[in-house]
């Protein structure tokens, strides 16, 4: 019998395929997709791998720093600069540094003092704990002053929670603000990005897991987990057909509501699963004739069309020639499924950015834009609401053997590869846990 069965071959399962199979556990991996990597995973632009979803890497991400050397792919680890901008009532602002915040003249200037000093206090205050219960709408004015946070903040937490925004966790604002500051020097944002895409990295990590043993089974999905007297069984569909698989331990590294579609939870952990809304993710990627900005990543506090929260041009933080000369620009859009957005058509979706981009480049036409790959996900973005379980989730779910490792998980951050790798460690050192009391 197999020790665990992994469903999910996103970051966190594998690394949790990783942990276990180097404590000497048998491990498969069972995957809906066709590839690995999930939303890290690659597609292809003129035959070089690029992400669906834009990507980089921060120089805190110890995680997959450490996995990429690991993996012998340092050498193709570049670090760059990322030049980021506002966009804000048709015009936009340079937004590398505390300088250019000072510059920013939508706000007054005692306006950009304060919101640059309490920028500055979020890096260092120690009480993040305090900070789950409180929502960003009360915290975020009363220490940015309400201009700036009606002028910076607002806008982009309602573009990415829509109806939530008002009650999202202050905690969230600050690992956000953390994580971004930890990448900034005095003159912007320092990135990396890896030769070939993160999915390269994933696809990497597997033949690396493959070859040490783990079985990866990709296109097959769970239809359902069944608890059994000596563990689990999972039933799965895939290329060959119907399979059964049993296990002692299963780790589902998917949504709460993917998990709540295969297997009957126990009314405490169903309850703060259906207590956690999803935002889905639109991202239409361009590729364009010629460059549109000098701006590798706008933030868009402009209401467009179909709510673009930010205009990524991926091509000014990684070289043109890569993509046959294309410049490829990301289009993202979080949204409910239920929103018109996450049924549009990759020419709605690029014409409610008309304007936006004219913005950036009054020289720009529609015919610049060369071929459109729109990706969606409905579960991409867990809503960290004030009140909400997010903050105390477990990893064990409460039936014995089966354990959830989710982007729910990481609160009070927000998803990246570095994230998952670590909750797929800790979800298997539960594992671990789990047989040390079983015997």
């Amino acid at each position: 019998m197999i020790d665990v069965v992994v469903i999910g071959a996103g970051m966190a399962g594998l690394g949790a395929a990783d942990e276990l199979r180097r404590s000497g556990r048998s491990v498969v991996v069972v995957e809906t997709g066709p590839v690995v990597g999930g939303l890290a995973r690659a597609i292809r632009v003129e035959g070089e791998p690029v992400e669906p979803y834009y990507h980089h890497i921060f120089p805190q991400d110890r995680e997959t720093r450490a996995l990429i050397e690991r993996l012998g792919l340092a050498d193709r680890l570049e670090w760059r600069r990322g030049p980021m901008a506002v966009m804000h009532n048709g015009r936009t602002f340079a937004f590398d540094s505390p300088l250019d915040l000072l510059r920013f003249a939508p706000l007054s200037p005692f306006d950009r003092l304060r919101a640059g000093v309490a920028t500055g206090v979020q890096l260092v205050r120690p009480d993040r704990h305090r900070l789950d219960r409180i929502p960003v709408s009360v915290e975020g004015p009363r220490w940015f002053g309400q201009r700036a946070y009606d002028t910076l903040w607002r806008p982009l937490l309602e573009a990415k929670f829509g109806p939530h925004a008002d009650r999202i966790a202050m905690a969230w604002l600050v690992a956000r603000i953390r994580q971004r500051g930890g990448s900034r020097g005095a003159t912007g944002d320092r990135l990396g990005y890896l030769q070939g895409s993160l999915g390269a990295l994933a696809e990497a990590y597997a033949a690396r897991l493959a070859s040490d043993g783990v079985e990866l089974r990709l296109s097959t999905r769970v239809r359902e987990l069944r608890q059994t007297p000596d563990g689990w069984q999972v039933d799965v569909d895939g290329p060959d057909g119907l399979d059964r698989l049993t296990a002692p331990i299963v780790i589902a590294c998917v949504s709460g509501p993917v998990l709540q579609s295969i297997a009957t939870l126990p009314p405490p952990y169903a309850s703060a699963m259906q207590q956690v809304p999803y935002r889905g993710i639109v991202c239409a990627l361009l590729e364009l004739s010629r460059p549109l900005s000098s701006y590798y990543w706008v933030n868009v506090t402009d209401r467009l069309g179909l709510g673009c929260v930010g205009i990524i041009e991926h091509t000014n933080l990684v070289p043109t020639d890569r993509y046959g000369g294309r410049t490829l620009v990301y289009l993202a859009h979080y949204v409910a499924r239920e929103d018109p957005t996450w049924s549009a058509a990759p020419e709605e979706l690029v014409d409610a950015v008309i304007p936006a981009m004219q913005t950036l480049n009054a020289r720009f036409s529609r015919d610049w834009i060369v071929d459109v790959h729109v990706n969606r996900d409905a579960f991409a973005q867990p809503v960290p609401r004030v009140g909400g379980p997010m903050p105390g989730l477990p990893i064990e779910t409460g039936l014995p053997g089966l354990f959830h490792a989710s982007l729910a998980h990481v609160y009070p951050d927000d998803r990246g590869v570095s994230k998952a790798l670590g909750l797929g460690k800790r979800a298997a050192l539960a594992a671990e846990a789990h047989f040390a009391r079983v015997g």
